[in-house]
């Protein structure tokens, strides 16, 4: 105020009334505009329905006390500018769910940052959000937000960042874009928006980064240049991939203007023709064509230094000619399988990492590996018309990780050295004319976990000394040997014993037969009969130790390149991921979500001139999606810009990073298929689920429900990473984060030997409150776990907090594949009454509460499910056992004597029992996990 009134010393008596008058007036209006803006945001509060980590709920009332001078509301999230006005609210990834009404927030005139990205919430875009034209920053992403997108959306003037990914928009999206001059990234992907390109381009004038991958938007790229200059000037990052494009690509006058451009993704669509000369790009690094109908020859630029490419996919399209050579010092991934290329293979790979040629028409000699570098971790050759034999590439290939060179005409004696590769891990030479004795190094290998050599000309015996399998026996922490086939050879003598049982399981017959007449089985040839109906899963508490840590299935090889691609492909999108920062606040948010096709892992990171938060990135075929939130155990994460510097744990993104660990643990076996753990270089561990064959939804169905199903964040739940959807029907894998932690069933009943201090009853009743509260938040979400037993219920850490596992992986399922689900858990104990009397059982969340019923009555009792209890009535069922005993006034009998100590058990447990018993109710009578949770929240141990 001194720089607007004269000092108060020196007015006469009317002025310094007249000026009191002004300073209050100016206060007053301040405290109303204060005012104004806590009932916008109280009225915006009303709409949020569940807040689990009570960051809204708590803080957002008008008790809350203002520690700010300028009177800012002390609410969570909420930041003000030096006037006191409210300038940005940021409720990112809290678990927010809600209906979610906009034209509250209209009393907010300063409000340039809303941020809600990574929650649950719902509701529509109202016409009214134009009228906040102070806005900068809008992020919804990751939400269930629908309808369709408001025209006046365009009148935000100031607005420089738009994302509203992940949601479930809808109809066109509006003209008039060009009003935004500001505007810099624009994400929608993964909504149902449509749209002519030809017509949204031209209104795209100084953006940097836009993604409108996953949607249906049409129309050719083909634009004249007049169309395509503003949007040339500026853009980096363009990802049109996954919608109905058609119409050639651009055209050679236009390509060569895009001189920032750093990706360009337009994979997954339907454009056809031949490619334009590309020139020079000085910037481009990731160009992704896959799955069009393109043809004709390969531009020799795009294989040359001239344009720095770390990342080149032209798979599943029709480019014929011959591929000469690969010259670039900078590409780090090229993909150029399902074409119809022919001649030789390149006689230079460059620098590659990962390359993928197979379902080609390649042939001559393929010797030429010989003039190859020293780079590469993946080698994919199969299903072409290669010939001759393998060279000795001992000194080449001591990065490699996984080689298929499966359906060739490759000839003649294996070298004696092939398996000493020292990170080799899967090998698939299957369907050659190859011959000799078998190299002794496959079974000697201490990486090796996956070998296919059927269909060939193999004699002699298999190799025993130093077998690949005793040493198991020795070494339990030796990777064991997962998937080996040998059939349709000519192999004779005795199968080793180790080779043939490995431990208490065997390999199938089918991993020596058809074929190998003169093989010797020691115990006689086994039949499938010989291998158990299912292989424990992790923690179940019937299996012994050495059961679990050498647990194996036997899986075709080609599914284990898949793995080995996929998990290459999450770990260089680890090392180089995108990750964005809040334009207004400046702190990370870390809740990415890319979704893509599995063999192109991003080597590029793109940072634009706007901070932003985090948007999407496709890597390559058909669906890998990965979230960049932090893990229970999770890496860092990284920046944006291309890192040319060491990343943390000392890999260069500039050399060729270490590989993961690929498979290095088989975790168990359960109704949906086989678990897997890896392990990352990083030190970073995920569980790799390999659904089985049969069992999953069609392809379209099963993204949509596994995208949903991947945005679940809370503190009591296992977050999902990635997925993959493979040409064949047995790749389907489902990626989560590991754990380090045992299942509750471990924890209850493991006896022999003890390795767990026995659950105290404070323990056990904290477990039951992770669990419900978990729970809640799937529910809350119209997502029921489906699954719910103890060896889903993952116990980490010294306060043993507990995660569930393996949840709402019916909604992927078929209905025979769900039916075998609710099946398995009727066998175990905790399927619902209700579920068993219908043709097409179908899990709900009063089916859920119902097996919580049960594991309640494990936690008491430390008796499983699936026991069956001599009493004075007979022999009973646990729930069966515990009621009768809770009829009969003998609650005492029921309670696990290490808790109850001998004496009168606490009240809490009476309480506790008693819960119990009403999740076990009739369907109608049962309560819902709402009730469950605010009751058990009341006990004390």
């Amino acid at each position: 105020m001194t720089d607007i009134l004269p000092p108060m010393s020196r007015l006469t008596a009317p002025y310094r009334f007249l000026s009191l008058l002004l300073l209050y007036s100016l206060l007053t209006a301040a405290s109303s505009s204060s005012a104004d803006e806590v009932r916008s945001l109280l009225e915006f509060k009303k709409g949020i329905r569940s807040d689990p980590l009570g960051r809204v709920l708590n803080s957002w009332n008008q008790t809350t006390p203002s520690a700010d001078p300028t009177g800012c509301p002390g609410f969570y999230g909420v930041v003000c500018d030096d006037s006191g006005s409210v300038a940005a609210i940021n409720l990112d990834s809290l678990g927010l769910v809600g209906d979610l009404k906009f034209f509250t927030l209209g009393g907010l005139k300063m409000l340039k940052n809303l941020s809600l990205s990574g929650n649950s919430l719902t509701g529509r875009l109202v016409p009214a959000l134009g009228s906040m034209t102070s806005l900068q920053h809008l992020d919804l992403s990751s939400n269930q937000f629908y309808g369709p997108i408001p025209a006046r959306i365009n009148d935000l003037w100031a607005l420089n960042y738009l994302n509203l990914s992940n949601n479930n928009f809808s109809s066109g999206f509006p003209s008039g874009i060009q009003n935004l001059q500001q505007l810099k990234v624009l994400d929608l992907h993964s909504n149902d928006l449509w749209g002519d390109v030809q017509d949204l381009i031209p209104e795209l004038r100084n953006v940097e980064y836009v993604d409108l991958s996953y949607n249906g938007f049409y129309g050719s790229v083909s634009l004249d240049v007049q169309n395509l200059s503003a949007l040339c000037n500026t853009a980096q990052y363009l990802n049109f991939s996954h919608n109905r494009l058609s119409g050639g690509f651009f055209k050679a006058e236009s390509i060569g203007l895009f001189r920032n451009l750093k990706v360009l993704d337009l994979g997954d669509n339907e454009i056809s023709g031949e490619l334009p000369p590309f020139g020079s790009l000085p910037n481009l690094h990731v160009l992704r064509l896959g799955n069009n109908q393109l043809y004709g020859s390969i531009p020799e630029e795009l294989l040359e230094s001239s344009i720095p490419l770390q990342e080149l996919d032209l798979s599943g399209n029709g480019f014929s000619g011959p591929v000469h050579s690969v010259n670039s010092s900078s590409l780090r991934l090229l993909n150029l399988s399902s074409n119809m290329l022919a001649g030789s293979l390149p006689s230079s790979l460059g620098t590659c990492l990962i390359v993928d040629l197979s379902r080609n028409l390649l042939s001559d000699d393929i010797s030429i590996m010989q003039s190859w570098g020293e780079t590469l971790e993946v080698l994919e050759l199969s299903s072409n018309k290669l010939t001759g034999s393998i060279p000795n590439l001992t000194s080449q290939f001591q990065r490699l990780s996984a080689l298929n060179l499966r359906n060739n005409s490759l000839v003649g004696v294996l070298p004696p050295l092939i398996g000493t590769y020292p990170r080799l891990s899967a090998v698939d030479l299957s369907f050659n004319e190859f011959d000799g004795p078998l190299p002794s190094s496959f079974f000697t290998s201490m990486t090796l976990i996956n070998l296919n050599l059927s269909g060939n000309h193999f004699t002699g015996t298999i190799p025993l000394q130093g077998s690949h399998t005793s040493e198991l026996l020795v070494l339990p922490s030796y990777p064991p040997m997962e998937s080996l086939d040998l059939s349709e050879n000519s192999l004779t003598g005795s199968l080793p014993s180790e080779i043939a049982n490995l431990g208490r399981l065997k390999f199938l017959d089918n991993s020596f037969h058809p074929g190998n007449a003169l093989l010797i089985f020691p115990n006689g040839r086994p039949s499938e009969n010989d291998v158990p109906a299912q292989i424990p899963e992790r923690g179940k508490h019937h299996s012994s130790k050495s059961t679990i840590r050498i647990a194996i299935i036997v899986a075709s090889v080609g599914a284990a390149f898949m793995i080995a691609f996929v998990l290459l492909a999450y770990y260089r999108a680890q090392l180089q991921d995108f990750r964005v920062r809040s334009g207004f606040s400046g702190q990370t948010t870390g809740r990415d979500v890319k979704v893509g096709r599995f063999s192109r892992p991003s080597l590029f990171k793109f940072h634009p001139n706007v901070d932003a938060p985090p948007t999407s990135l496709s890597f390559s075929n058909d669906h890998l999606l990965t979230s960049n939130s932090r893990s229970l155990s999770g890496p860092p994460e990284l920046g944006t810009e291309i890192v040319e510097h060491a990343l943390p744990g000392g890999v260069a993104a500039s050399s060729a990073p270490t590989h993961p660990n690929l498979m290095d643990k088989v975790l168990g076996r359960s109704s949906h298929g086989t678990l897997y753990k890896a392990t990352l270089d990083s030190g970073h561990m995920l569980t790799v689920k390999w659904l089985r064959v049969g069992l999953v939804k069609f392809k379209k169905e099963f993204a949509k429900e596994v995208k949903k199903i991947g945005s679940i964040r809370h503190p009591n739940v296992v977050p999902l990473r990635a997925y993959y959807w493979g040409p064949r029907e047995q790749e389907r894998l489902i990626l989560a984060d590991y754990v380090q932690g045992d299942s509750l069933a471990l924890h209850l009943y493991e006896t022999t030997p003890r390795r767990y201090t026995l659950l105290s009853f404070s323990q056990r009743l904290k477990v039951a409150v992770d669990v419900a509260r978990g729970l809640l938040y799937l529910h809350e979400r119209s997502l029921p776990h489906g699954n719910l037993k103890p060896t889903n219920i993952l116990l980490a850490g010294s306060d043993f907090n507990a995660y569930l596992s393996d949840y709402g992986l019916h909604r992927l399922m078929t209905p025979a594949g769900t039916a075998e689900q609710i099946l398995n858990l009727g066998a175990l104990g905790y399927r619902a009454p209700e579920l068993a009397i219908t043709t097409k059982p179908i899990p709900s969340s009063k089916a859920d509460v119902y097996a919580f019923g049960v594991i309640l009555m494990e936690l008491l009792t430390r008796r499983s499910a699936g026991d069956i209890i001599s009493g004075q009535s007979g022999a009973v069922d646990l729930t069966d056992w515990v009621r009768l005993c809770d009829q009969e006034g003998r609650g005492m009998d029921c309670i696990d004597r290490d808790i109850a100590g001998g004496e009168e058990h606490s009240k809490g447990m009476d309480e506790l029992l008693a819960i119990s018993l009403r999740c076990i109710l009739p369907v109608n009578e049962r309560p819902n996990i709402r009730q469950v949770f605010e009751e058990i929240g009341s006990i004390s141990a």
